[in-house]
C-alpha cells in the first residue's frame, strides 16, 4: 500500500521509500521484483491523461452475439488503444469497452469498423464529455478501493499547451524500471537532468495531466474479487458526478458522458472490492451524493483483456 499511495516522486523513490520502511534499498526492489514477478504488482508508474495528448474516448456498450465473441476478443487484444474490456451483466448489452483515437471523427470510424467486423446487433457510444477521476488504489486492509482526495480539473491542457513533446509522455505511459534511478534514462533521451524531469513530473501532476502515480495493483491477487460499473441518472448529472468524484473515495474512475443516442445514464463510475455487499454499501453512498433517480451497476463477468495496462 505504500507502493500505492506513497510512492515518492524523486529520482531517488526507492531509496527514499527504503528508508521510510526501515529496509535496505536492495532488498526493497528484490521484494519488488518478485511481487511483479508473481502478478501481485501490475506495474509501478503512472497514467497520462488521454487529453493531454489531444485524442478522444468513449466507452461503448454492445451486443454482440455470443458466437462472436472469441473473434472480438482476439480483434481487441491487437487494438492498442482499446482498455477497459468486460463482459457485464446488462440485459441487453453483454461487452462493454473502452477505445480512444485522435479524434471524433476516427473514433466514431473506429468503432462502426469494430461493430460490423463482430456483426455486432446494437451499440451506444458514450463519449468522454469530462474525466473527472482516476485513481485505481486498492486498500487491501478495508477490502475496497480507495482513493486519495483531489481537486477537479476544469480542463486538462494538451501536450502543445505545454509546450512538451508527445515522444516524452508516450514515454512516462511506460512502467518505469525496478532500479535505483528509474528516471535515469528517460531525462537523458530528452536532454533534461532527472531532478528537471521530476519537476516536470510534479508540475504535471498539479495539472492533471499525470495521474494515478504508484503501484498498480492485481485486484484478484489482492483479495479484491468484484468489480463493478455504476451509471447513474440524476436531475443534475454534471453536479451530481462531480459529487461522486469529490467525495466518493471508493470510485475509481468517474466520467461524465454523452451519447449517440437517447441514453439517461451519463454518470459513469467504477467501483472494486472483496465482494458484493462492500461494492453494495459504496453504491448506497453514491445514490445519497448524486439523489439519483435510477441506476445500473453492472458487474463483471469475464475480462476480455486481462493484464493489460496502457
Amino acid at each position: 500500500m505504500e507502493l500505492e499511495y506513497n510512492f515518492p516522486l524523486s529520482s531517488t523513490p526507492y531509496l527514499d521509500l527504503s528508508s521510510k520502511l526501515g529496509i535496505r534499498e536492495d532488498e526493497l526492489l528484490s521484494r519488488i521484483k518478485t511481487l511483479i514477478d508473481n502478478e501481485i504488482i501490475k506495474r509501478i508508474g503512472m497514467y497520462i491523461n488521454f487529453r493531454a495528448k489531444g485524442m478522444e474516448g468513449a466507452l461503448v456498450a454492445a451486443d454482440i452475439p455470443l458466437d462472436n465473441l472469441e473473434k472480438y476478443r482476439r480483434i481487441s487484444l491487437g487494438i492498442h488503444e482499446l482498455t477497459h474490456n468486460f463482459i457485464r451483466n446488462h440485459p441487453r448489452y453483454n461487452v462493454w469497452l473502452v477505445i480512444k483515437a485522435e479524434n471524433r471523427n476516427q473514433l466514431d470510424k473506429k468503432i462502426e469498423s469494430l461493430m460490423e467486423e463482430v456483426n455486432a446487433r446494437d451499440y451506444v457510444t458514450l463519449y468522454s464529455k469530462k474525466s473527472l477521476k482516476l485513481s485505481v488504489k486498492y486498500d487491501i486492509i478495508r477490502g475496497i478501493s480507495w482513493s486519495q482526495v483531489e481537486e477537479l480539473a476544469e480542463k486538462v491542457p494538451t501536450a502543445e499547451e505545454l509546450g512538451i513533446n508527445k515522444e516524452l509522455l508516450k514515454q512516462l505511459s511506460l512502467p518505469l524500471p525496478i532500479v535505483k534511478r528509474p528516471f535515469e534514462d528517460i531525462a537523458k533521451k530528452f536532454n533534461m537532468s532527472e531532478d528537471e524531469l521530476v519537476d516536470l513530473i510534479y508540475e504535471m501532476k498539479k495539472k492533471h495531466v499525470v495521474k494515478d502515480y504508484g503501484a498498480t495493483l492485481n485486484g484478484e491477487k489482492v483479495g479484491i474479487k468484484e468489480n463493478a460499473m455504476l451509471l447513474l441518472n440524476t436531475d443534475n448529472i454534471e453536479e451530481g458526478c462531480n459529487n461522486i468524484a469529490l467525495n466518493l473515495r471508493e470510485a475509481t474512475h468517474v466520467v461524465l458522458r454523452e451519447s449517440n443516442k437517447p441514453w439517461d445514464y451519463l454518470c459513469y463510475c467504477m467501483l472494486h472490492g472483496r465482494d458484493k455487499p462492500t461494492i453494495y454499501t459504496a453504491v448506497k453512498k453514491a445514490i445519497e451524493l448524486t439523489n439519483a433517480r435510477s441506476y445500473m451497476l453492472l458487474f463483471s463477468l469475464d475480462n476480455l483483456k486481462p493484464g493489460i495496462v496502457i
